[in-house]
């Protein structure tokens, strides 16, 4: 989870204790969001992912920083860990990843991440968490597909966006395409993680 309950807390939420699994579950949904959007795990964790090798002697790895390499496994064969060097953005071996056309698959083991999560994803995750308890205390929890534009008192009238960025927004969980760029472009990887454990 990229914040906690005392996160919420200090942002100025009061939350009763009837509310704290609601909250748990707001928290997780926020963080999966927030993550997925990243396209990598933000928060320091040990993932399990599979590439494929090219003749570059860096493999890069999602999930920056890399704190420490396990284990690498090229083709199910386990390679000495004097073979390469561990570099923040990934692994370094002389030799390159690949030998000729053959392009192997390689299985890297690995603790990456931020040991603690910057202030200002603290504050999108909460700004989500704080929507979602809004939307439930207030029985609203509805999906929307345009903001409110403008309004009228005299023959009281409402417009909504029907196009723009505004219509993004469906729950409090959703993020609008500029922030999930955003996310993409600051913790971004190349490679596909398979597994976290």
């Amino acid at each position: 989870m990229l914040i906690t309950i005392d996160d919420v807390k200090a942002w100025g939420n009061d939350i009763d204790d009837d509310e704290l699994t609601m909250i748990e579950t707001l928290i997780a949904a926020a963080s999966d969001a927030i993550t997925s959007a990243a396209g990598c795990p933000i928060a320091y964790r040990e993932s399990t992912v599979r590439v494929i090798g090219l003749p570059d002697r860096l493999l890069e790895l999602p999930g920056l920083p890399i704190d420490t390499v396990h284990e690498v496994h090229v083709n199910d064969t386990l390679l000495d860990a004097r073979a390469y060097a561990v570099v923040s953005q990934g692994i370094y071996r002389n030799d390159g990843w690949s030998c000729g056309h053959h392009l192997p698959e390689i299985h890297v083991r690995y603790s990456h991440g931020l040991k603690q999560v910057p202030a200002d994803v603290k504050a999108l995750a909460v700004g989500m968490v704080t929507a979602g308890l809004h939307e439930v205390r207030e029985g609203s929890w509805s999906i929307r597909n345009g903001g409110l534009s403008s309004v009228s008192i005299d023959d009281y009238r409402e417009s909504y966006a029907t196009t723009g960025e505004s219509t993004e927004m469906v729950t409090p969980m959703s993020l609008p395409s500029r922030t999930r760029a955003w996310l993409r472009a600051r913790f971004g990887g190349g490679a596909t993680v398979v597994g976290m454990l």
